[in-house]
């Protein structure tokens, strides 16, 4: 007669069922790690190369004037970038609120710094507050349209009166 062996060896049910989550999750973290290294017709960061520094104007990076209603804004940037830049949308963000600020149809070629000194670049004093700090996104122009590249942000920090 066939003698059937009792003594059963193998993995108990609950260090299986662990071994194949970890290998699961394993498997699992090299297929998305695979993923995101493949170029799926994403297209091209058009805001690739665009790059752009604050001056200091007499220890300021900004500085404002005016008051109430007839206040601005100075500031110097420098493009250090690999591309030109074509405008900004200047965010001043005040005590009270913010102001938005289109600088359009300008052109600040690469290696190259522009300046804007005057009352072009207005601020309400009396409406949006002492201003706390004021970011900078530039604007590029590609093909017909104008790109406007939030990743490039600079912030000033340090504001200061003009003289």
């Amino acid at each position: 007669m066939l003698k059937i062996c009792r003594a059963k060896k193998g993995v108990s049910p609950l260090i299986a069922t662990i071994l194949l989550i970890a290998f699961a999750v394993a498997l699992g973290s090299v297929v998305m790690n695979w993923g995101l290294n493949l170029d799926l017709g994403k297209t091209p960061d058009k805001c690739r190369g665009v790059e752009v520094k604050i001056r200091n104007i007499e220890g300021s990076e900004i500085c404002y004037g005016g008051f109430g209603q007839s206040g601005y804004i100075n500031f110097i940037i420098d493009n250090v970038g690999e591309k030109d830049v074509n405008g900004f949308a200047i965010w001043i963000i005040g005590d009270k609120g913010t102001r938005l600020f289109d600088l359009d149809n300008i052109l600040i070629k690469k290696n190259s710094l522009f300046e804007k000194k005057g009352k072009d670049v207005t601020y309400d004093f009396t409406t949006f507050g002492n201003i706390k700090k004021v970011q900078f996104v530039p604007k590029i122009k590609s093909e017909q349209t104008t790109e406007i590249c939030p990743k490039n942000t600079i912030e000033a920090l340090k504001i200061g009166i003009c003289s």
